[in-house]
């Protein structure tokens, strides 16, 4: 995760969740309806696939995104 501000302000939470080098562009993927890890690899091309799933996995831990395992990587919460 991004660097702690110590705060509890909600723009100070998410600004540490989204201060990830990459996560921001994980989000606006998923914002336009990209649900597979593949179509995600195809939107980010320059994004190594261990870095993609470690951010996805972030995201899910914090409630931004739900995983799905029958057929749907994962989708906006």
């Amino acid at each position: 995760m991004g660097s702690p501000y110590f705060q509890f302000c909600p723009v100070a939470k998410a600004m540490e969740l989204l201060d990830e080098r990459w996560t921001l562009l994980v989000v606006r993927e998923l914002v336009c309806g990209t649900q597979h890890f593949n179509d995600l690899r195809r939107g980010l091309p320059r994004m190594s696939p261990t870095l993609l799933s470690r951010r996805l996995q972030q995201l899910v831990r914090a409630g931004i995104v739900d995983r799905h395992v029958d057929g749907t990587a994962c989708g906006m919460s």
